[in-house]
């Protein structure tokens, strides 16, 4: 074989310092396009970045020209510029993968899966070859380079790179197809870390879609308050009220009902709020009430039943309304919604005294509580007490400048103060 196969380490290192300032100039500057591009994704993501020691690029070359030689095609080595993307959660890999092929000319994508052999116990990564921007590549000249690898990987798979590459990839020799014990331990540990990523997104999908419903059920009240007597709460809703009203307040519900098959506590909360969102208050209360029925802790009792009394409130069921808000209040004593939304119901009925003292220690537990703020003034206003009504007025427009509702108010009490 001739000598020219070989690659003279010396000189080739000599080459590499003198490049690497260069390197790793233009890879902090590619770095910073890479957060640009990553910055409205809404990604909690943290990036590491490093240009290859001589001695791994040495070792690759080594492997690419014996490569080269069976199969006769060259295969450069595009990773000297590498940089991980690394985020919380299995969907903000899929984001931020998107974000870079929208800001960058990629040239290749890798999603890597487990491999098969005891080797390379391969977790999940999403690799991609991502053409440096000539922007870039113009400011600085001696850069040899077109092509810089970004890997995007969870907190989990990372975790599993780092130890892989130490007890596998770096000690290949000291893993032998008869260490069985430790294959095993190896590939119990990657199901785990991979089940544990498919968990933590479980966990976030199904809060992302509790949290939507709940949204919806605050907008509906709010809007369902305004119906019901103006100035009883300082926002215009803010989002869609939902429903389709298939099932109203007077409507029966026979036969077997799905939502009601389920006794997984969290999918029957989630089928409550549904079901609440559209409108079907019987069915929303029965589900509420299959919950109840279980054994819930204290504070998943109070939401419950906050939420089961605002169904009844739906229906103009105000009594029984009552008694779920004051059951709440009871069970969680530091909940301030509980107390809000019984001082509501309290005002409604023109129960001024128990309004008064629910709203009270609403704002008790939490001062900044806009609505039991707005909701105290109109209490005070109701009974004339006019000073009152302008305190909590101005208290809750310092908590929400912009509520039209309040100024509105502030301005009628005013007026009154005014006679």
């Amino acid at each position: 074989m001739s000598k020219t196969f070989y690659p003279d380490r010396r000189k080739l290192l000599k080459q590499y310092s003198a490049l690497l300032p260069c390197y790793m100039a233009a890879l902090e500057v590619f770095q910073a396009r890479l957060k640009a591009a990553l910055g409205d994704s809404g990604v909690h993501f943290t990036m590491k970045c490093r240009v290859k020691a001589f001695d791994s690029y040495y070792a690759k070359l080594l492997k690419r020209k014996s490569g080269e030689r069976r199969t006769g095609e060259a295969i450069p080595i595009h990773d000297i510029m590498g940089t991980r993307v690394v985020c919380p959660f299995l969907d903000d890999v899929e984001v931020v993968e998107i974000c870079l092929r929208d800001a960058f000319a990629v040239h290749e994508v890798e999603h890597k899966g487990a491999e098969r052999t005891f080797r390379e116990f391969g977790y999940s990564s999403t690799h991609l070859l991502l053409e440096i921007p000539q922007d870039i590549r113009g400011q600085f000249p001696d850069l040899n380079l077109k092509i810089a690898e970004v890997q995007v990987r969870t907190f989990l798979q990372d975790a599993w790179a780092e130890v892989e590459h130490e007890l596998i990839y770096k000690n290949s020799n000291n893993i032998t197809p008869m260490d069985e014990p430790l294959r095993r331990k190896l590939a119990a540990l990657n199901a785990n870390l991979s089940l544990s990523d498919d968990i933590f997104q479980e966990i976030r999908d199904y809060q992302r879609r509790l949290h939507c419903e709940l949204n919806k059920r605050r907008y509906s009240f709010t809007a369902q308050l305004d119906g019901i007597k103006p100035g009883l709460t300082a926002a215009a809703p803010a989002g869609p009220a939902g429903g389709n009203g298939k099932i109203g307040a007077g409507e029966e519900l026979d036969g077997d009902i799905p939502e009601l098959a389920s006794n997984n506590k969290d999918q029957l909360l989630l089928s409550a709020l549904n079901a609440h969102n559209e409108k079907k208050f019987p069915l929303a209360i029965r589900i509420y009430t299959k919950i109840l029925e279980q054994d819930v802790p204290a504070y998943i009792r109070a939401l419950v039943l906050i939420h089961r009394g605002k169904a009844y409130f739906s229906q103009s069921n105000y009594r029984d309304a009552l008694s779920d808000f004051r059951a709440a209040a009871k069970c969680e004593p530091t909940n301030n919604r509980a107390f809000y939304h019984l001082g509501i119901v309290s005002r409604i009925l023109d129960d001024n005294n128990s309004a008064l003292a629910a709203l009270q220690s609403c704002i008790e537990i939490n001062p900044f509580h806009v609505d039991a703020l707005f909701a105290l003034s109109g209490v005070y206003f109701d009974t004339g007490d006019y000073p009152g009504a302008l305190e909590y007025c101005e208290k809750a427009l310092l908590v929400e400048p912009d509520s039209v509702s309040v100024k509105e108010f502030r301005k009628l009490v005013i007026s009154r103060m005014k006679l």
